[in-house]
């Protein structure tokens, strides 16, 4: 089916319009819901008419729309039309609407179910496709979440509920990986936060973490030359969601729905700025300030390293390592934590030491009866420190300038360390 975003959206409106008629109960009709119905019935018809009509190019720039039969007239189509039962329609409907007269509940009790076969026939012939086939994933942008949700229809048809909702989280991880700059919103991890973030674009709160919670666990491989990533493997943890209880019919056709609600909600929003953590786009160097800058090493965590330091003057752990020459630097991540704490210099004076080393030391905290993390350490009155931006930055022309480091206030500096 090639067809344009503006033919669609009226193919699926009326459907929509109908769904409640088709499926009430069918039992003594009731004069006022069928008059509802043949009003919806006609709504969805002139939708339906119209949006064929501008398929095949027949409706031009006129100041007065075409009304429903006008529209029906404009249809080149030899057979399906059904122009009697739509006009017998038209009369009903404008009856009620200038007149008041209520249409006959017996001829019309099944308007919508009898409206939606004769318009679903009529797609069939003029588009190529009945409207029941038209559903809102042929709005979606993305080629591949086109066809992880494929994958996810045909698993759904052959009732491999598990498989069809792996498939939903890929096609749902594709939609978000090309969503404007929200921050990373991890697929199978129902949070507060992501679903406020997705709020902003219209997508109930509930739902999509309603959906994560059916979704399996989908995260990124590695980025291509792009930066795009594929998704990686579904996850599924038993102990949690990730079991038969929920692999059920009614569940995969809720994550249907859900998942395009987001996809299409978000696949042509605007761009919106978000907070970018400093540890996303910098890193630390860490620069002597003259010759003969002491290296040395201790233990890596606060809480070891002063109760040692305080308790045993005698500083079993501490090793000098090395010495750094004047404008030597050395570049720190900033996942090396804590990077700047308080310290006891060797004639017991007090100062800070800056963390200058990421992996874990020497085995000595072995020797010592004990599995203690080791790393490096300078005096930081003995260096300068800058944050550099990574390389990723430059690739990406962000053009962020190398800045001076600045200590977290102590007002911060009882949060919880990364």
């Amino acid at each position: 089916m090639n067809l344009r975003k503006e033919v669609i959206h009226r193919l699926l409106l009326a459907k929509s319009i109908l769904a409640a008629g088709r499926s009430a109960f069918i039992g003594q009709p009731n004069p006022h819901v069928v008059a509802r119905q043949v009003l919806c019935a006609h709504d969805a018809a002139d939708l339906v008419f119209a949006s064929i009509a501008d398929h095949q190019q027949k409706l031009t720039a006129t100041h007065k729309a075409p009304s429903m039969t006008e529209s029906l007239k404009l249809i080149d189509c030899k057979n399906g039309k059904q122009e009697g039962y739509f006009k017998q329609l038209n009369d009903a409907r404008n009856s009620l609407k200038h007149v008041g007269n209520l249409p006959n509940s017996n001829q019309w009790a099944s308007v919508a179910q009898d409206v939606f076969e004769k318009l679903s026939n009529l797609c069939q012939v003029t588009l190529g496709v009945s409207l029941n086939e038209v559903d809102e994933s042929e709005l979606l942008v993305n080629k591949e979440a086109r066809a992880h949700l494929f994958a996810a229809k045909n698993a759904r048809d052959l009732q491999d509920f598990k498989l069809t909702l792996s498939e939903i989280g890929k096609a749902l991880f594709v939609s978000l990986e090309n969503a404007p700059d929200m921050g990373r919103v991890e697929v199978g991890r129902p949070k507060a936060e992501d679903a406020l973030k997705l709020a902003a674009f219209g997508v109930p709160a509930n739902d999509f973490l309603r959906l994560q919670e059916f979704l399996p666990l989908v995260s990124g491989d590695w980025p291509d030359e792009f930066g795009r990533c594929e998704p990686s493997e579904p996850l599924w943890k038993q102990s949690k969601f990730g079991h038969p209880g929920n692999w059920r019919e009614e569940v995969v056709d809720f994550c249907f729905s859900a998942y395009l609600n987001v996809a299409l909600s978000v696949q042509n929003a605007s761009p919106i700025p978000y907070a970018r953590e400093f540890s996303d786009l910098y890193e630390y160097r860490v620069t002597a300030k003259e010759d003969q800058v002491e290296v040395w090493e201790d233990l890596a965590y606060d809480d070891e390293h002063l109760v040692e330091t305080y308790a045993n003057r005698a500083r079993p752990f501490r090793q000098q390592k090395r010495f750094l020459k004047k404008g030597e630097s050395v570049i720190v991540p900033t996942h090396a934590q804590p990077f700047v704490s308080d310290d006891l210099s060797e004639s017991g004076k007090s100062i800070k030491r800056v963390r200058i080393s990421v992996d874990e030391m020497s085995g000595i905290g072995a020797v010592f009866g004990g599995s203690s993390r080791r790393a490096e350490f300078v005096n930081l009155v003995d260096v300068e420190i800058t944050c550099v931006p990574m390389k990723w930055t430059q690739e990406y022309s962000l053009a962020l300038p190398e800045i001076p480091w600045e200590e977290d206030p102590p007002a911060f500096q009882t949060e919880t360390l990364p």
